[in-house]
């Protein structure tokens, strides 16, 4: 009972730089990505998932909740990552396999690349255990594979 004091100071150490710096959210919030609404596709293809287009509609993709509702004058929207990579590679997968369409497809295919390395690494971290749950803490089976699908 010695070491409790000791370990709630330690403790308090460890967050005090993430509080000032503007809360606990903060603190422990995980990587994101800035996107435009053009990587998702055109608007008739995007629109279902991101909502209808603004005059300057910023998307931030993050591990959290989607929230599509337009923030004042910056329209920022902010998607859940996996879920932006689910609807990719369903958008590419619908596309016809035509010349007309291989633009778009190499343009989806860039957003699912640029968002791919922030799911591999949660993927990464959640295999790799902690010393709390040493066999890993999520259902591995809600998780993308380590690789790309060789399709997109």
């Amino acid at each position: 009972m010695k070491s409790t004091p000791l370990l709630l100071l330690l403790l308090a150490l460890l967050l005090l730089p993430g509080c000032a710096a503007g809360g606990v959210s903060r603190a422990f919030a995980g990587q994101s990505l800035t996107l435009n609404y053009d990587d998702f596709g055109p608007e008739r293809m995007a629109a279902p998932f991101l909502g209808p287009r603004g005059s300057r509609t910023v998307i931030v993709a993050h591990y959290g909740f989607n929230d599509l509702t337009p923030s004042g004058p910056e329209d920022v929207r902010y998607v859940n990552v996996l879920q932006s990579l689910n609807f990719l590679r369903q958008e590419v997968h619908k596309l016809p396999l035509t010349a007309a369409n291989e633009p778009l497809r190499q343009r989806l295919r860039t957003t699912y690349s640029r968002l791919y390395p922030l799911q591999l690494r949660r993927h990464n971290i959640a295999l790799s255990g902690s010393f709390i749950q040493p066999f890993g803490g999520m259902n591995r089976r809600l998780m993308l594979p380590a690789l790309p699908p060789p399709e997109i």
